[in-house]
């Protein structure tokens, strides 16, 4: 074989594949995607047995080359990923897998890879933000199994001190916050039409569908769960036992055949525990704001209420739209006192048989969470307008 021959034809070829992808949208993606990975491989075979012959004719280089193993075994670290995301997407389509995608995917299970390529996992995370953005404002964690989080209990303010006189330890205390898991799950019956997809396309339909389901759970849960049998939130964030909030204290109530003045705002941010007020956000529902709030905005007269690059605000704190507060309520405070832990993260399944019967596939996407809001700090306060 004319190695030099051999390079060149692989550069015409990948040249020729390359027009192709530029100039025809009906190619198929997967195949040219193979054919250039094993041409890319050949290639790379091929200019290292040429360097080799070079060597030994220079003189430079015995004829027994001996391969650097910490290189080899990073380069085979590398490719190992690459190929398990396709072998990993692959497998849920029903398409068959190559010799090195079979091979990444059997020793998965023995690597640090995890059961969702890595790639695809953050793909799925950045889409869980974006489709629920206060979850950025939490406190998010991904520890396997029960999770204990520590907190602040009692603070004591600094003391001033007389020089030379003895130093009494404050009375600070910690308290905890201990997390479990529930299963949040997504299933999503689709079309065998899949397996024509692409490999990329399939990942988006993947993401999109399963990680918009499950984080729009979990953020319900932030706004109302309950904490029992179930992930916790902002509603059990009060001073009071539970985390209950009390009017007079961190709630303001508006009976329901009263109008929402100035004061109700002004009273309840006034409620809110020093400090809080850095990082705090509203969040309520879009009818909640534009009922209740938005009436109030007026800017010969203040700016209680202001409007700024695409964005609500109340007395100068962001407000977060939800559909899964009702009309009526809303929240203030800061939400990086709400702590959340992945105990598993997402992981997504298929069956065929399942779906027999309607010629569909069935994916099931789950992880575990938990949630709970740290209270009896004065962290959150309430806002209710009682509805007739």
């Amino acid at each position: 074989m004319n190695i030099i021959q051999r390079m060149a034809e692989i550069k015409a070829r990948r040249a020729e594949l390359r027009s192709q992808l530029e100039s025809n949208d009906q190619v198929d993606l997967d195949a040219i995607e193979k054919e250039l990975r094993e041409l890319d491989e050949e290639y790379t075979n091929l200019e290292k047995r040429q360097q080799t012959i070079n060597g030994i004719n220079d003189g430079t280089v015995p004829a027994n080359v001996v391969t650097n193993p910490v290189a080899a075994r990073s380069a085979d670290n590398f490719d190992q990923e690459k190929e398990y995301r396709s072998a990993w997407l692959k497998s849920l389509m029903g398409k068959p897998l190559t010799a090195n995608e079979q091979r990444a995917y059997s020793t998965a299970s023995g690597s640090a890879l995890p059961a969702i390529p890595e790639s695809t996992a953050n793909e799925i995370i950045k889409k869980m933000y974006e489709v629920a953005p206060i979850l950025q404002r939490c406190k998010i964690f991904h520890v396997p199994g029960n999770f204990k989080f520590a907190v602040e209990g009692v603070n004591s303010d600094a003391a001033l001190h007389t020089e030379n006189g003895a130093i009494t330890a404050a009375s600070d205390t910690l308290g905890s916050v201990s997390l479990t898991g529930y299963e949040i799950v997504k299933l999503v019956k689709a079309s065998r039409a899949t397996v024509n997809m692409t490999i990329n396309a399939f990942e988006s339909y993947i993401v999109e569908i399963i990680a918009e389901a499950v984080a729009r759970k979990i953020e319900n849960y932030i706004f109302v769960g309950t904490g029992s049998s179930q992930p916790g939130g902002v509603a059990q964030g009060g001073k009071g036992t539970g985390g209950a909030y009390t009017a007079g204290t961190d709630q303001v109530s508006v009976a329901a055949n009263a109008t929402v003045a100035e004061s109700d705002i002004t009273t309840l941010y006034g409620y809110l525990g020093s400090g809080y007020e850095r990082n705090a956000v509203w969040a309520m529902s879009k009818n909640t704001f534009f009922a209740y709030f938005y009436a109030l905005m007026n800017k010969s007269k203040n700016n209680l209420i202001e409007f700024a690059n695409g964005k609500y605000y109340i007395m100068g704190c962001e407000v977060y739209f939800t559909g899964s507060l009702t009309k009526g309520v809303a929240y203030l405070g800061d939400f990086s006192y709400i702590v959340g832990n992945y105990s598993q993260d997402i992981s997504v399944v298929k069956s065929e048989h399942s779906g027999l019967a309607t010629n569909s596939v069935d994916y099931l996407g789950a992880c575990v969470f938990d949630s709970k809001a740290i209270g009896g700090l004065g962290a959150f306060v309430k806002f209710v307008k009682a509805q007739s």
